[in-house]
């Protein structure tokens, strides 16, 4: 009897350890619904943190971590547990993106630039041989950069992608490929102080897409030079 006495004894405790276990976890699971709807991003990573103890083996929260530790620029932590999710899935196209992004904080200018061409060979999205040919301006290869515009300029007509352009550290406007490509175009052009065929290219810009940030303060910057 005593044996039967301490047999539901300890079952009874296992039941109430795993109810606990249970309550916790809904607890932590309504803390980042909750973090979520808000955008309280600090909290969300530790409510995700706190599943994981809890369980280890829910990858849909780990494969959550790298984007929202860009979002709050802990960019150390974004590129671990990036990696992390790289090893489950090595082709993993917004797990490419986060390495690729982690990279150019870096300032690892062959390693991004490797990323998004391999972004670009296997999806063909007229948004990664963007960003690939911005990358190319900026590093100064000119030539590639040239062959990229030339290349967008075909394909931007039929579509209707679009490119991010950080507005800060933690906001980012959605703007057209087309305008963007107008942008990328005056930015060349003005490169090489043809500065009249560059306020041309960013007045397309404005004109395809009027709410263009980055287009808009590099015209007015034009403007602005030339009336100095």
């Amino acid at each position: 009897m005593k044996r039967i006495i301490i047999a539901i004894t300890v079952l009874i405790g296992l039941a109430a350890c795993q109810q606990e276990t249970s309550n916790t976890s809904s607890d932590y699971e309504r803390m980042l619904s909750k973090s979520y709807q808000i955008k309280d991003y600090h909290t969300a990573i530790t409510a995700i943190q706190l599943l994981l103890l809890k369980d280890s083996t829910q990858k849909q929260y780990l494969d959550s971590l790298p984007e929202l530790y860009v979002a709050v620029r802990n960019m150390d932590a974004a590129e671990f547990y990036t990696d992390l999710a790289l090893k489950e899935k090595p082709s993993d196209e917004k797990l490419m993106q986060m390495k690729a992004l982690c990279l150019e904080n870096k300032g690892d200018f062959e390693g991004t630039l490797d990323l998004m061409n391999k972004l670009y060979v296997s999806t063909k999205k007229i948004t990664y041989l963007y960003q690939l040919t911005a990358i190319q301006l900026q590093g100064g290869d000119m030539e590639s950069a040239k062959n990229g515009i030339k290349v967008l300029e075909e394909q931007m007509a039929s579509s209707t992608d679009s490119v991010d352009f950080m507005l800060s550290a933690t906001e980012k406007q959605k703007v057209p490929v087309k305008a963007a490509v107008y942008h990328l175009k005056a930015y060349t052009l003005a490169q090489n102080r043809d500065l009249m065929s560059a306020k041309g290219y960013w007045e397309k810009a404005l004109k395809e897409y009027p709410q263009f940030m980055a287009a808009r303060e590099a015209y007015m910057q034009l403007m602005q030079g030339a009336r100095q």
